[in-house]
């Protein structure tokens, strides 16, 4: 098996670097929020541990926004690596920060489903017409 080699600098050109979210939490922080790549977050899997990734309503309602939090205003957070930080930047964002944060992600989760779901229609339609 060979694996392929970039042969020219157009081939080698990176993706444009993901656009960052933000919004505003009741307290008017704005927080701007990082997408976590593969590695981000199975370094996060290994900064909670086994036990309590293993917990989905943590992991998605907890964990994870938290660990997306870039910069609250101008201040830079890193992605947690131990379960102290992770608590500790919950305890940053508090109650404000985290229903902002959720009431993002719950409103992008809604867009991508009614847009799944014209998609869907859209395909039936097609199909009827056939």
């Amino acid at each position: 098996m060979v694996l392929k080699v970039h042969d020219t600098p157009q081939e080698a050109a990176k993706p444009a670097a993901p656009t960052k979210e933000t919004v505003t939490d009741s307290k008017g922080r704005v927080i701007t929020l990082r997408q976590l790549d593969p590695l981000q977050q199975a370094r996060l899997v290994m900064a909670v541990g086994g036990d309590v990734a293993a917990n989905a309503t943590y992991m998605n309602g907890f964990a994870l926004p938290a660990a997306m939090v870039e910069y609250i205003d101008e201040d830079y957070y890193g992605l947690p690596g131990t379960i102290t930080q992770l608590e500790g930047m919950l305890k940053i964002l508090g109650t404000e920060g985290m229903a902002a944060i959720n009431l993002h992600m719950l409103a992008k989760f809604e867009a991508m489903k009614e847009e799944a779901d014209k998609a869907a229609q859209s395909a039936e339609q097609a199909a009827a017409k056939n």
